[in-house]
Parts: C-alpha cells; sequence; structure tokens
C-alpha cells in the first residue's frame, strides 16, 4: 500500500518536505505546542539551519553513508576572517558550495576520529552489519488512523533490529539515561519500534571528543512503553487540531499552576 512512499521518501528533499505524514520529529514540536508545529509547515525555509543541525547531518554521512560524506561534507578554508579579504574570500567559498556541508577542520578532524572509533568497535560492527542504511517505513497509528512515517538510521530486516546512532556528551549509562529523556529518545524507540515492527530498538552512542568513548544501550520494555504512551497522546493533540480541526493551533495556550 504504502510501496511507492517508500521509495520517494528515500530522498531526503522529498522526506522532509512532505507533511502528510507525521514524523517523530514533527511530534516534537508539537510537544512544544501546535502552534510551533504549525509555523514550521507554513514557514519550513524559516527553521534555522544550525551547525548542530549540519553537524549531525555529517555526523550520520560520515558513520553510515561514507560515499556521500566525501561527495558533499568539506572542510572550510583557512582564512583570516578578521581581514575584509579573509571575509570576501570566506563568502565566496561558501557561495561556491551552497549545496555541501562546511565544516571547520575541529569538527571534520572529530568526525574522522569518530568514525575510526565506531569502526573499531566490533559490537558496533556487528550491529551495523547485514542490514540497510537509511531506511523508511511508511504505516497507519491502529488507534488514531494517522499515517506516520520514519527514516531509520540502520535496519537489519532479518533480525527485526533497528540502530540508532547519536553523538553525546558522555556515553555511560547514567549520563546517556539522562539525555534519553530530556531529548525524548524513548518516544523515538517506540514511534519507530512500532512503524517497523522491530523487536529491538539499540542505541549506539559516541562522545564527540577524544578518546570517543561509546555505548551499546538496548531499549528496554518499560522504556519503550513509556515511550509509546508519550506519542500516542502526541498523535491524539496532532488529530484535534490539524485533522478534525476543532481548535486553531494558534489559541493553544499553556496552563498550570506553579
Amino acid at each position: 500500500m504504502y510501496s511507492k512512499y517508500i521509495k520517494e521518501f528515500a530522498s531526503d528533499e522529498a522526506y522532509y518536505s512532505d507533511f502528510k505524514f507525521i514524523t517523530n520529529s514533527q511530534l516534537g514540536l508539537i510537544k512544544r505546542s501546535p502552534a510551533t508545529y504549525q509555523h514550521y509547515r507554513d514557514f519550513p525555509s524559516l527553521r534555522p539551519q544550525t551547525k548542530a543541525l549540519n553537524f549531525g547531518r555529517a555526523f550520520h554521512m560520515c558513520m553510515l553513508e561514507p560515499e556521500k560524506f566525501d561527495q558533499y561534507v568539506i572542510q572550510e578554508p583557512d582564512v583570516n576572517k578578521r581581514t575584509k579579504a579573509g571575509r570576501e574570500e570566506y563568502e565566496e567559498f561558501v557561495k561556491e558550495n551552497e549545496d555541501n556541508i562546511i565544516l571547520t577542520s575541529v569538527e571534520h578532524k572529530s568526525l574522522i576520529g569518530m568514525r575510526n572509533r565506531l569502526f573499531s568497535c566490533h559490537e558496533a560492527v556487528d550491529l551495523l552489519s547485514g542490514g540497510v542504511a537509511e531506511q523508511v517505513s511508511v504505516w497507519k497509528d491502529k488507534d488514531t488512523g494517522i499515517e506516520c512515517k520514519c527514516k531509520a538510521d540502520y535496519w537489519n530486516k532479518d533480525k527485526r533490529i533497528l540502530v540508532d546512532i547519536k553523538t553525546t556528551q558522555g556515553a555511560s549509562m547514567n549520563d546517556f539515561r539522562g539525555s534519553s529523556y530530556k531529548y525524548g529518545y524513548d518516544r523515538q524507540s517506540a514511534f519507530y519500534s512500532d512503524g517497523f515492527k522491530a523487536d529491538d530498538f539499540i542505541f549506539i552512542v559516541i562522545e564527540k571528543n577524544a578518546p570517543y568513548n561509546i555505548g551499546i544501550y538496548y531499549s528496554g520494555e518499560e522504556f519503550i512503553s513509556e515511550g509509546r504512551q508519550k506519542y500516542a497522546q502526541l498523535l491524539n493533540t496532532y488529530k484535534h487540531y490539524f485533522i478534525d480541526k476543532v481548535q486553531d493551533p494558534y489559541e493553544h495556550t499553556y496552563l498550570g499552576t506553579l
């Protein structure tokens, strides 16, 4: 039923410009407020392309699609931006490379170090073998009828394992557990697991600085169950505002007692 969309959404441009299917990231915007999501839909080009987002895109290319990394990720030139000539040279360089991701020499060196560390880890290599990177799944949520999609970092169909790779400041269990709840990784693991009908959702996390410590963490039943409750609630919010149109999203107001 959705095979044509799976092929279409293999393209990042098609995937991220589509609003027919809801994604976990979009649910994250709805969590902030329905108005935030509506604004993103109305003005997608205004969403800031931060250095963190660029680094994240480059990271995934470097780890999972090295051929794209070599093609689209470049290191900025060594110019003195404090001088007029240096600024002009850099601005011209950026203009000529508007389709590429430009990294500083420190960022580029860090990514190469992270990749070397990742692929020297036998457990990580085993998890990233026998499957497909950047795999799309499309489905209809059984409770709300909402059409959903996600793009997994790595999907091993035979073993029914999803692998997600993330950068982190601290790869220890305590550090990453805190990040997981702060950034909604429990919701992500549940949403993706249900979309792919996966048996396991595994995080490979790697620190951004040398010696690039690595952590490998399986999503437990309680972790996924909590995430499932969260995404179900957000899907109902999406249905309320954007399908049933019971209320204008810009009318949403935060209410509570401090």
